[in-house]
């Protein structure tokens, strides 16, 4: 019994993986910020970064920074979601993948572009993501650029209105430092 139990949780296990690996049919964006993650929290780099809200702005240079966090919105662009799958029109050379929202569909990941090195590698990312309702509005245009593999910068840049109040604009810049 302990053995068919034991075959039955691989086989389920297996099943899943293959279904995952399966459900990509974007480029792995979330596979790339998870690597990203993952370096920079062992790390800890130096990383300079300026932060604008409205007219206050904040320049500082650390190397506390919960990547996590700081990439959240990088994760939100990926398209590799169940729901998202028949939603983008594909546009892939060898050089760049471009995924833009189908006409008709109503999701908060309007485009991403990503530019290829010659080891086929991601160099540079771009994404707007855009979100409307009652209560809420948002944009935002998320830049990402890694040289071998490595981030080196990240843009995040934007708005955000609520129903009862003005539009807030934002900018996050940083540059990774590596020695």
């Amino acid at each position: 019994m302990r053995k068919l139990l034991f075959i039955s949780l691989l086989l389920i296990g297996c099943t899943e993986s293959e279904n995952q690996n399966s459900t990509k049919i974007y480029f792995d964006l979330t596979g790339l910020v998870n690597q990203q993650v993952s370096e920079l929290n062992k790390n800890q780099p130096l990383t300079h970064k300026n932060l604008a809200i409205e007219e206050k702005k904040e320049a500082l240079n650390t190397n506390k920074i919960d990547w996590q966090k700081e990439l959240e919105l990088f994760l939100q662009a990926d398209l590799n979601k169940q729901s998202y799958q028949l939603s983008y029109n594909k546009e892939e050379t060898p050089q760049m993948a471009v995924y833009t929202l189908k006409e008709g569909e109503n999701l908060p990941v309007k485009s991403l572009k990503i530019i290829f090195d010659e080891d086929k590698s991601a160099k540079h990312i771009e994404a707007l993501l855009q979100t409307k309702n009652y209560l809420y509005q948002s944009e935002k245009h998320l830049l990402m650029t890694l040289d071998k593999k490595r981030l080196t910068n990240y843009q995040i840049e934007g708005w955000q209105e609520l129903f009862i109040g003005k539009k807030k604009n934002f900018k996050v810049d940083g540059i990774v430092v590596r020695n």
